[in-house]
């Protein structure tokens, strides 16, 4: 009773209360998604000459390599050559490192006479987390201090591709007169409900760009009952936008550009807008 009449009688103890119920809602509902928890890979052996010995040391050696858990074998007989696929779960999100070690791996032992192919696949699973979990395992924190060109762009690709995103477009470039265009492109089809993917936060001095300087633009097209709606946020020196163009996908060019162009500019945000064959870029005006 003493809590409820302080929700009634002080307003500034009401926000305290509600605000500490919403993170604590946050903190104890779980909710359900995909993430990559590590990389699958699978060896495959042919040869007429391979024995079950053969077989057992390969699959130790390949265990130790990748740190895995155990090797599932698979044999089976073709034109009376024995084939052998080994299968095994990596725990390591990073899907490059695990193929390169892999594919290394089949090179050896094809120097030493087998037949050896292998494939590394991500290993997804669903799980069930507190939101606020789900929240920071969707967020990829990357400083830009100090960091040349070429290894935040190699950074940028490495932290996607172990968080299960291992076809992004990332290009970062210099400017001689100061400045620098970071890059980064994601395209997704999806029918139905679309796994969120994970969101790539830049930091200098410790505070996110996007909270002062720096250029962000996200662009997602979605159709509904078979229309298509246009939507771009865009956040440029402290300043944000969100753009909506309804029905895009029956508009020329020409017409897309007026409309996001406008739209920017009511939000104070000047950029340049070029459509092309409905794609779209947005770049700062320098």
């Amino acid at each position: 009773m003493a809590l409820l009449h302080s929700i009634r009688t002080r307003p500034r103890v009401t926000a305290a209360v509600l605000g500490a119920l919403a993170i604590l809602v946050a903190s104890v509902v779980p909710v359900s998604y995909q993430r990559v928890a590590g990389q699958d890979v699978a060896l495959t052996l042919a040869g007429r000459e391979i024995g079950n010995q053969d077989v057992r040391t390969v699959a130790q050696d390949l265990k130790s390599l990748l740190g895995s858990g155990a090797v599932v074998v698979d044999a089976s007989a073709e034109s009376g050559a024995s084939r052998y696929v080994l299968r095994t779960t990596s725990t390591k999100r990073a899907g490059p490192e695990v193929q390169h070690a892999a594919v290394e791996f089949a090179r050896g032992l094809a120097a030493r006479g087998y037949s050896a192919s292998v494939a590394v696949t991500p290993h997804r699973e669903r799980v069930r987390y507190p939101a606020v979990a789900y929240a920071f395992d969707q967020i990829i924190r990357i400083s830009v201090d100090g960091k040349s060109a070429a290894a935040l762009e190699a950074e940028i690709r490495d932290k996607l591709a172990q968080a299960g995103v291992p076809d992004a477009q990332v290009s970062v470039t210099d400017h001689p007169g100061g400045g620098r265009d970071i890059r980064l492109n994601v395209e997704r089809q999806h029918v139905g409900d679309a796994e969120p993917l994970p969101q790539v936060v830049l930091e200098k001095n410790g505070a996110a760009l996007e909270d002062g300087e720096g250029f962000a633009v996200r662009i997602q097209k979605k159709k509904v009952n078979g229309a298509t709606t246009l939507t771009l946020e865009v956040t440029a020196s402290g300043k944000s936008a969100k753009v909506e163009v309804p029905n895009s996908d029956t508009m020329s060019d020409a017409a897309i550009t007026d409309s996001v162009g406008s739209q920017l500019r009511q939000a104070g945000i000047d950029a340049r807008v070029t459509v092309t064959n409905g794609k779209v870029e947005i770049e700062p005006v320098r």
